[in-house]
């Protein structure tokens, strides 16, 4: 069985911040992306597999210039339409046309944010000195992403689960280490339960809520304690259930991922983290950063029969203009 480690400290990352903050800050925010690629960078160092480490190959140049083309192809078309109505005329129809148009550019953004930013950052990572890669196509992922959506809609979001499966599924198996393919055999059903538990008991809370509130109870106001107390953990137990399952049904040859997470330890984790944020006014984000890459390589094994030595490298190029976009969008980075 091979698990993961991460060994970095929050003092050194710390040390980093500090100057990356003052190097954004004296650059009128142009050092951004030489930061983020040093935080990365210094991140997937302290991260490892079965005792090797990952190598972040990625620039701040690229970054930079991923993210000027992703302003140029899509952020222009999206903030023109959407800020039309504040320098123009407009007839009420045209400016609620316009708006509507710029809600659907982004829409169809934010997946090929997703799918491109993807590819960029597997193709910018190495282990053992093999790279990752991506080779799902835009299109493929598009259309998944429409159907997913308008499925979730029609069905008052009873297919979301299936959805968010499809999605990831969609995400593994078309992941490459050098030239071996992960796969993912999870299925919607999977989680249909968890999340329907979810979705009723946060229905229930929010109706008990708003009822108590309307009829002016006595201490109505304490029922709004109910959601921070009841949902949050409630919430906390379906993400566990979902990372879980994602791993759990995701494999690399013969050898299957296991993920040892649960809701208790996930909550365990958020709620330290909030406690550390708040008491330090956020300067201990490092710390938290820390805990995190911590708690999740540490719950990560592989376990079966997989000849990791027979991999072998497999080239492929990609642009950064999808990893423009995910900084444009904020789309974030999960390693999942």
């Amino acid at each position: 069985m091979r698990r993961g480690s991460f060994h970095g400290t929050g003092g050194t990352l710390l040390g980093m911040q500090i100057v990356n903050v003052c190097l954004t800050i004296l650059t009128l925010g142009a050092y951004h992306f030489w930061a983020k690629a040093k935080i990365r960078r210094y991140l997937f160092s302290q991260t490892a597999f079965a005792g090797d480490r990952f190598v972040y190959h990625g620039t701040g140049k690229e970054l930079y210039q991923g993210f000027l083309k992703a302003m140029l192809v899509f952020g222009i078309p999206y903030f023109s339409l959407g800020a039309a109505h504040s320098f123009l005329a407009l007839p009420q129809a045209v400016d609620v046309l316009l708006q509507a148009m710029a809600a659907l550019v982004l829409f169809l953004y934010v997946p090929v944010a997703i799918v491109n930013a993807r590819r960029y950052r597997c193709t910018r990572t190495s282990w053992r000195g093999i790279r990752f890669s991506f080779r799902g196509r835009t299109a493929d992922f598009l259309k998944l992403y429409f159907k997913g959506w308008l499925f979730t809609l029609l069905t008052l979001g009873t297919y979301y689960p299936y959805f968010q499966t499809e999605r990831q599924a969609f995400l593994h198996s078309h992941t490459y280490f050098g030239n071996q393919r992960f796969q993912f055999t999870g299925h919607g059903s999977g989680l249909m339960v968890p999340f329907a538990v979810t979705l009723f008991t946060t229905y229930a809370v929010l109706c008990l809520c708003g009822l108590a509130l309307a009829l002016q109870l006595t201490n109505a106001g304490l029922t709004l304690l109910l959601i921070p107390f009841v949902l949050g953990p409630v919430w906390v137990w379906l993400l566990g259930q979902k990372q879980k399952y994602y791993w759990d049904h995701t494999t690399f040859g013969k050898a299957r991922f296991s993920s040892s997470i649960t809701w208790q330890k996930l909550f365990g984790l958020y709620l330290g983290n909030l406690a550390l944020l708040l008491l330090t006014l956020g300067w201990a984000w490092p710390w938290v950063t820390v805990r995190n890459a911590r708690f999740f390589t540490g719950t990560l094994s592989l376990q079966g029969v997989t000849d990791l030595d027979r991999v072998l490298q497999d080239t492929t190029e990609t642009s950064v203009t999808g990893e423009g976009l995910s900084n444009l969008l904020d789309t974030g980075f999960d390693m999942d």
